[in-house]
């Protein structure tokens, strides 16, 4: 019984790894994620005339095509 225990146990941590992506995906080629600027300086200036300290610590995010140079 034991050893059929360690040979299941065997295969799955074999077959496991099969599911691991490669990196390659239709999205992390057509697509990059950059700090939404636009948002952050509108948000800083409201908190300004307010009197409210904004501190980031999670800035927004958007997301941009990857050949573009624009990182707003």
């Amino acid at each position: 019984m034991k050893r059929e225990w360690f040979a299941a146990i065997a295969a799955v941590l074999m077959v496991l790894p099969a599911c691991a992506t490669d990196g390659r995906s239709q999205f992390a080629r057509n697509e990059r994620i950059v700090v939404d600027a636009q948002y952050v300086n509108e948000v800083n200036n409201a908190s300004r005339l307010t009197g409210v300290n904004v501190t980031w610590v999670n800035p927004p995010t958007k997301r941009v095509p990857a050949g573009s140079n624009s990182d707003n």
